[in-house]
């Protein structure tokens, strides 16, 4: 849940790092900031280390089990008046049937979003928001953003962000302590995003090159995905910054045999006549002729790279 302080922040960032996006050179395109970014994310992940994630650790042992899914399906429940709303807005109407269905449906019988019973009917929770309604009428998202405590963003998602606290009724509903609930909303709907996230973040993370640009690649694309009405899991989605894969083994070159499959028990025809050693003579290995190979059955086993006569003695 980013929407919490966006407004007030966008200003600041906006206005006091749009004279970097012209003092930096050599910036991704899409990432005039990328120098504040990083030293945002360094120290998003410093806060993290020491504040954030023994916090949520915390949580998740104070909320265990049908407790923790609970609170998770309470706070996603007073999300769906936005998604629906969103969903109007980009005039998918068919769409927007979902969110309203669902918010009814778990308010009343899931005892006001303690359960999805929703879910189970087959009406499958989806997000949207102002950024991305904003996108399918061709706005453009802007510069790339990377605020602590709040995450990957663009220009575009912030300002979406303060239209999407308007437009939630909580926003105009009148009740009691009303500045300390939304502070503790805020407060636990961070803490339940950063658990429920958690394992998917590590595996996209932990072996990535430059976790920086990677977060942001998976950010852009899976917003440009939302604009354009694509279901796209985060998982599944290419870092455009890793560095490429390793390239496909070069042709075999002279000298050399490479046997891509082999089975288990298959043989290879050699000639290892074994003779008794004598004073004058010392034992070697015997070498493999150029004798074919047996016929091959269809296992897939590791890659078998065989050395000719002419190598091996090189050797």
């Amino acid at each position: 849940m980013r929407r919490s302080a966006l407004a007030a922040i966008v200003g600041a960032v906006v206005i006091g790092g749009a004279p970097m996006a012209h003092a930096q050179e050599g910036h991704t395109p899409g990432d005039p900031w990328e120098h504040v970014n990083r030293k945002a994310y360094a120290l998003q992940n410093t806060l993290d280390h020491y504040f954030f994630g023994p916090a949520a650790d915390l949580f998740k042992h104070l909320s265990p089990g049908p407790i923790g899914h609970g609170i998770h399906n309470f706070i996603v429940n007073l999300s769906e008046p936005n998604a629906f709303v969103n969903d109007v807005l980009q005039l998918r109407l068919k769409r927007a049937a979902i969110p309203a269905g669902r918010f009814v449906t778990n308010t009343t019988i899931g005892l006001l979003g303690l359960f999805d019973v929703a879910d189970g009917l087959g009406m499958h929770h989806h997000d949207n928001e102002f950024g991305v309604t904003m996108g399918r009428y061709g706005i453009g998202p802007g510069p790339y953003m990377f605020v602590p405590m709040i995450g990957p963003t663009t220009v575009r998602d912030v300002i979406g962000s303060g239209i999407d606290a308007l437009i939630d009724p909580i926003h105009w509903a009148s009740y009691a302590n009303r500045p300390e609930l939304s502070i503790a909303r805020a407060v636990v709907a961070g803490l339940d995003l950063r658990v429920s996230t958690e394992a998917q973040l590590k595996a996209l993370l932990s072996d990535a090159t430059d976790p920086y640009a990677t977060l942001r690649s998976v950010y852009l694309q899976n917003k440009e995905a939302e604009v354009h009405g694509e279901s796209l899991p985060v998982d599944a989605l290419p870092s455009f910054d890793d560095p490429p894969g390793p390239a496909a083994p070069a042709p075999a070159t002279a000298g050399a045999m490479v046997i891509e499959e082999a089975p288990a028990t298959a043989s290879l025809t050699q000639t290892p006549s074994i003779k008794a050693p004598t004073p004058d003579a010392t034992v070697s290995v015997a070498t493999p002729t150029t004798t074919a190979p047996a016929p091959m059955a269809q296992q897939a086993v590791q890659p078998i790279i065989l050395l000719t006569p002419d190598d091996a003695s090189a050797s």
